[in-house]
């Protein structure tokens, strides 16, 4: 009889697996800091938002896939299963990603918040005209929380010295001031309105 070990697999496949979840959320950069809720069973979710309109989406499945082949299992060191499980993690980062932007790009055209370039790089005026379209969040004592911009490492590295070159621009910074101190009346009477349905 070939001696089995349950508990020791257990405690191996326990540490994977939290190896993997935790390559999988640092290989997610940004979006791996938002809030997630396992649901386990189901086949959609619903989103109910503050105005009252809601959407229903199916799940869309996410996965990786690993292949030992028996020639391997003499010399799968720890190292190997690393290497094997980074690509996974590697290759479902890539597929939340994108199914989060596809997502989120979805959803702002369906309630008319895109802000369509057209070709245009990315100035001031499409940033504000983006401000413009957003619904902005403030703290408890009205600071603004901005928005957390996602781009393109390389439109990033392209436009990053000119971006922060906005923030001493008086004429831009009066207009996203603007912009926000209207948006502040906004919410004040989204979480007054709130508040009294509560």
């Amino acid at each position: 009889m070939i001696p089995d070990f349950p508990r020791e697999k257990e405690k191996i496949m326990q540490f994977w697996n939290k190896y993997l979840i935790a390559k999988n959320q640092e290989l997610l950069g940004f979006f791996g800091t938002l809030p997630a809720h396992m649901n386990h069973e189901g086949h959609q979710w619903a989103l109910n938002r503050a105005d009252g309109t809601g959407d229903n989406q199916p799940y869309h499945q996410i996965e990786g896939l690993m292949t030992v082949e028996i020639s391997e299992v003499p010399h799968l060191t720890p190292d190997k299963i690393r290497e094997k499980l980074d690509k996974i993690a590697d290759d479902m980062a890539r597929q939340i990603t994108q199914g989060m932007i596809a997502e989120i790009s979805r959803v702002t055209k369906e309630v008319g918040n895109e802000v369509n370039a057209e070709g245009q790089p990315l100035s001031q005026g499409l940033f504000l005209q983006m401000l413009e379209k957003m619904d902005l969040d403030f703290d408890e004592n009205g600071n603004w929380n901005p928005p957390t911009i996602v781009m393109h490492p390389d439109l990033w590295e392209a436009k990053k010295e000119e971006i922060k070159s906005w923030e001493t621009d008086d004429e831009f910074l009066s207009k996203q001031k603007e912009i926000i101190e209207k948006k502040k009346e906004e919410w004040r009477d989204r979480e007054n309105n709130r508040k009294l349905v509560d």
